[in-house]
């Protein structure tokens, strides 16, 4: 069985027809992609359905088996357990069963599937506040999103004037003392520019990152925790969901490779992006600053 921390990851998941059907779409072109093997097998234990269960978790083995993953195998195998006595399901437990035992104590093979998996400090943290603020960078953050406008600009989605007003408001979103998103996605919901689809779609398929149902999930205090709530306004990102050491995270702009090292290393966690609207952003980042008020009353009655 998952260790507690998992266990806070399967509550933290909606399992809504939405959020399922998004990750079902996911496994349809990439059948072995084991966030989604993961987070569904997850949904349908919480929604009791044990056929989709079981067909799951021994593809979720084959996978793990295959990466390596000594840790994952660990955790898998009390979940199988639960479903012997069905043909696949034997195999895959005998077949993780040998794994575990042929591997041994190798922690390379756990090191290597896991990494990065130092949690983050809180010296990290405080440091990233402080570059947020600090005018290196702010220049930093323009400098990206103004990538992604250049982009835009290219692709016929910007027109020059369009171009030209988009570099002059995100150069005074990173002069605010508020925080808000600097971000060139948020900045068409702000503005109401034209052609929003297509800049999703465009970021999509750059990217490589599948456009997420934000507001399907409940976003998990333990994974949007990680990181302090101006830091995850500012930089457009909400870690919704941990999975042991993974993270998902949901991102304004899933082009920004410099702002997903900056995750893994800040958060110590390896980190699956999702892209997302604005709106869902604002709904995401709305209910988080409601969950940790009410967390603040709590702890000071």
């Amino acid at each position: 069985m998952p260790d507690s921390t998992n266990n806070a990851a399967v509550s933290g998941l909606v399992p809504d027809n939405e959020a399922i059907s998004f990750f079902e779409q996911i496994l349809q072109s990439m059948p072995d992609d084991r966030v989604s093997l993961e987070v569904l097998s997850q949904a349908y234990e919480g929604t009791g359905e044990a056929e989709k269960v079981r067909d799951l978790l021994v593809r979720l083995a084959r996978v793990i088996e295959r990466d390596g993953d000594l840790e994952a195998a660990r955790q898998l195998q009390p979940r199988l357990t639960l479903h012997i006595g069905h043909a696949e399901t034997d195999t895959a437990l005998d077949q993780l069963r040998r794994f575990l035992a042929g591997t041994g104590g190798d922690q390379a093979a756990t090191t290597r599937a896991t990494a990065p998996s130092a949690a983050p400090s809180p010296s990290n943290l405080s440091q990233a506040m402080q570059r947020i603020q600090g005018a290196t960078e702010r220049r930093s953050m323009v400098s990206q999103e103004l990538d992604f406008a250049w982009l835009l600009h290219e692709q016929g989605i910007l027109s020059e004037d369009q171009y030209a007003s988009v570099v002059s408001d995100i150069t005074d979103l990173s002069a605010s003392d508020t925080p808000l998103p600097i971000s060139v996605l948020h900045l068409f919901q702000d503005r109401q520019l034209p052609n929003i689809d297509r800049v999703l779609t465009l970021a999509a398929e750059k990217s490589g990152a599948p456009l997420l149902p934000l507001s399907s999930f409940e976003p998990q205090a333990a994974a949007y925790s990680l990181l302090p709530l101006d830091y995850l306004i500012i930089k457009g990102v909400i870690p919704f969901e941990l999975i042991a050491r993974d993270l998902l995270v949901a991102t304004l702009n899933p082009l920004n490779e410099a702002l997903h090292e900056e995750l893994e290393k800040l958060t110590g966690r390896r980190c699956h992006f999702y892209l997302v609207q604005p709106s869902e952003f604002d709904i995401s980042i709305d209910r988080i600053r409601k969950q940790t008020q009410a967390e603040a009353a709590s702890g000071n009655k």
